[in-house]
């Protein structure tokens, strides 16, 4: 019960810090869509290379498919939290710019509800805004002579879900679920023109969008078992739909009243996602996800958005499960992944993102707990532009998660 007080305590903290305050982003491509997705891996996911979709473990809460629930144990409640820090390298032909970060991830817990049907409750983020940067350039004026203009470019903010997930098992070896989230957040993007000619006046556009919506999704996982090895397949498909909440531009320039101009409501887009992994006698997990999110049929700020791809390959290896030797029953991970961006940068696809990680899960063993884990992963994330001009990013990233398992519901016994 101790820890359902804690994981209380820390979701209730998390929801309520106001989502306009820095969220420890910093990337020029947060300023396009939704900013810098989230998908809702907790530290095993992380440090498999974010693949899950066909990943069935009775001993780790796995938000990439609601019908893992249903894999829960009857005694079993779980409470997995995690933070990750930061250190990116921002390049432009000769520029290089460094930025440290540090993210509060996300909070879940996850418990047996009934026989065969497994809760899951989390706070994750859906996307992050944070960005501060600028540019001047000379300009002609219309007496021919030359003026600096310059530009800022600022944004912050970013959107989290609240989820509520249930998964059932109507007979062995099938699974489905369902994550129903709430989204919510707010989005700011400020666009500063300074001109070096008192005559010309300044201008401000603020873009901006309070989001509160929801998500919808259904997850199917099928396992098949032979000897030592299972095999399990999985899917899941997310509705999408149009956001009621619309979208503003707001144009200050001195002396003159705001103009604010409607652009329209955004969507959330349909996804579908397909895993497979491959498990042997519960040491050796092998998995692999693709999914593509539809965000073509989405419009940021009147811009069309791009569909998105991405896949994920992950490995998980265990050398002992019932041993006192902390580094033969530790889990070790590793994994690679890549995606496609959701947004358009002047009329091109946004950039590319790769990247490749490797973890490991330390038990942590004492004389009441054998179960809980600490997740500890190292990530180099690449983020390749797809035109010239455009920022390259290199990022090195330490995850960091909390995964403690207590057992519940346990009878007293009189000797």
């Amino acid at each position: 019960m101790r820890l359902f007080k804690i994981f209380v305590i820390l979701f209730f903290t998390w929801f309520t810090l106001p989502i306009q305050a820095e969220n420890g982003v910093s990337s020029p491509y947060t300023r396009y869509g939704f900013g810098q997705l989230s998908a809702m891996e907790t530290g095993v996911n992380k440090g498999m290379g974010g693949a899950g979709i066909g990943v069935h473990n009775s001993n780790q809460i796995n938000m990439l498919n609601p019908a893992s629930y249903a894999a829960v144990d009857t005694l079993t409640f779980l409470l997995d939290v995690g933070m990750s820090m930061s250190n990116t390298r921002f390049s432009e032909g000769v520029a290089r710019v460094n930025s440290n970060s540090a993210t509060f991830d996300y909070i879940a817990m996850q418990f047996r509800l009934a026989p065969r049907l497994g809760v899951t409750i989390g706070l994750t983020p859906f996307s992050n805004i944070g960005y501060d940067f600028g540019e001047t350039k000379t300009i002609q004026n219309d007496d021919m002579s030359k003026i600096d203009a310059t530009s800022r470019y600022y944004g912050l903010g970013g959107l989290r879900q609240v989820t509520f997930g249930l998964g059932y098992m109507p007979i062995k070896g099938l699974a489905v679920g369902t994550n129903l989230s709430y989204v919510y957040g707010e989005a700011y993007h400020y666009v500063y023109n300074q001109y070096s000619d008192a005559s010309i006046s300044s201008r401000v556009r603020q873009y901006r969008s309070d989001v509160s919506t929801y998500n919808a999704e259904l997850g199917v996982q099928y396992q098949a078992v032979a000897g030592k090895s299972k095999f399990t397949l999985g899917t899941t498909y997310q509705f999408g739909h149009d956001i009621d909440d619309k979208v503003y531009v707001i144009e200050t320039m001195e002396q003159i009243n705001d103009t604010i101009s409607d652009r329209g409501v955004l969507s959330m887009p349909s996804s579908y996602g397909f895993g497979l992994s491959y498990s042997f006698d519960e040491r050796l997990t092998i998995a692999v996800d693709y999914s593509l999110q539809r965000y073509g049929d989405v419009e940021f700020f009147g811009e069309k958005g791009v569909n998105r791809h991405r896949g994920a390959f992950g490995v998980e290896y265990i050398p002992e499960h019932f041993t006192r030797k902390l580094f033969r029953r530790a889990r070790y991970r590793a994994g690679v992944h890549y995606a496609t961006a959701h947004y358009m940068v002047d009329g091109k696809p946004g950039p590319t993102e790769y990247g490749a990680v490797v973890g490991i899960g330390l038990p942590i063993m004492n004389r009441w707990n054998g179960q809980s884990v600490i997740n500890i992963s190292g990530q180099y994330i690449h983020v390749r532009p797809n035109a010239p001009g455009m920022i390259t990013e290199n990022s090195l990233r330490l995850n960091i998660g909390l995964s403690l398992n207590e057992t519940w519901f346990n009878k007293w016994r009189v000797q």
